[in-house]
């Protein structure tokens, strides 16, 4: 008997277009064969919208995505005109028909732990870490803390709030990373050389945000490694992938647009040191309490591994990392995916 699957996508965070192209990608992959689909829409003020029947259709998000992205969000509804607003009363007939819910996702409610919490309570099934990991790995200062209570190397750094906006000093060495404290997919991080400069980044991120993390600038090899967890209870630690980016870093462009960076997988670093990195990533997705899968950032320099964090809904577009590294592996998505539903049941029996 087919399972009832809803796709949760979208949301108010700074990477709802990301989250819709993630969707896309877990949609068509998806075993129609095994599942019904339905997807379930949220806006930018998180409204949720939801279809009357399941659907074996997608979108043309290539067509829409090449409008300005503020119009993203309405012209992709406007093309879904079978969704329609839920109430408050057809909450409880959503959570009823749906077997599990998985989390296409990214940032702000969808991976902060608000929306686990909340179908925690209604117990209902969901992809991806519950909602202490993804509160978690969502805090980078906290994260980071926990990385080096764990024994992890972590660059030094500062969580700065908007009310201490400059009132507290900053020692640290320039240059300086600056990025929102539970922001994702590198949305507002700057590279910055001065205080002049690190002043006028923050002001304008404090616009939006109320904590900022700013962390030294480590110059390494930047490497990424995926987790899977399996339904035995062991791990898969995939093979990370060497991220060389067009632009000075891998910032939000140079993860989502074909062409602006370089990617390989395997990284070319020293086979003791892939091992190490696999290591380290099975560590932080324990460390952290994770579930079903992960993927975690790191900055190699002088063999020395760094953390940068660790994503509990990693993208899954078509140039994200998991997939290369699951095709690597010699794995199929659709079989990754089918695994990340099957655990996330078993989980919640």
């Amino acid at each position: 008997m087919k399972k009832n699957i809803g796709i949760l996508f979208g949301s108010d965070s700074t990477e709802h277009e990301i989250s819709i192209k993630s969707t896309e990608f877990i949609f068509n992959t998806l075993d129609k064969n095994k599942y019904n689909l339905k997807l379930i829409y949220l806006d930018k003020k998180n409204n949720w919208y939801v279809p009357k029947s399941f659907t074996n259709y997608f979108p043309n998000i290539k067509e829409i995505f090449k409008n300005p992205l503020e119009k993203v969000s309405e012209i992709f509804l406007s093309e879904f005109i079978q969704l329609n607003p839920l109430l408050d009363f057809d909450l409880k007939l959503i959570l009823n028909e749906i077997d599990l819910f998985f989390l296409g996702l990214h940032g702000g409610i969808g991976e902060n732990g608000v929306l686990q919490a909340f179908l925690e309570f209604y117990k209902k099934p969901y992809t991806g870490s519950k909602f202490y990991a993804s509160s978690l790995s969502m805090d980078k200062e906290k994260s980071n803390l926990v990385f080096l209570a764990s024994g992890f190397n972590v660059a030094k750094f500062i969580n700065l709030e908007k009310k201490d906006f400059l009132k507290k000093e900053v020692n640290l060495k320039f240059p300086l990373f600056i990025k929102p404290n539970r922001g994702g997919s590198s949305v507002g991080v700057s590279k910055v050389q001065s205080l002049e400069e690190l002043n006028q980044k923050l002001k304008i991120l404090f616009e939006s945000e109320f904590e900022i993390l700013i962390q030294e600038f480590i110059s390494g090899t930047e490497v990424s490694c995926g987790i899977l967890e399996n339904l035995d209870g062991s791990i898969t630690k995939l093979f990370p992938t060497e991220i060389i980016p067009e632009n000075e870093f891998f910032d939000y462009e140079a993860k989502y647009i074909l062409g602006k960076s370089n990617e390989i997988t395997p990284a070319r670093i020293p086979d003791n040191l892939i091992e190490i990195i696999r290591e380290l990533a099975e560590k932080a997705h324990k460390v952290l309490g994770c579930r079903a899968y992960s993927r975690t950032d790191f900055i190699i320099k002088n063999d020395i591994p760094y953390i940068l964090e660790t994503n509990t809904l990693p993208g899954l577009t078509e140039t994200s990392l998991i997939p290369a590294q699951v095709k690597y592996s010699g794995l199929n998505m659709k079989d990754v995916l089918d695994k990340i539903i099957l655990h996330s049941i078993k989980e919640n029996i």
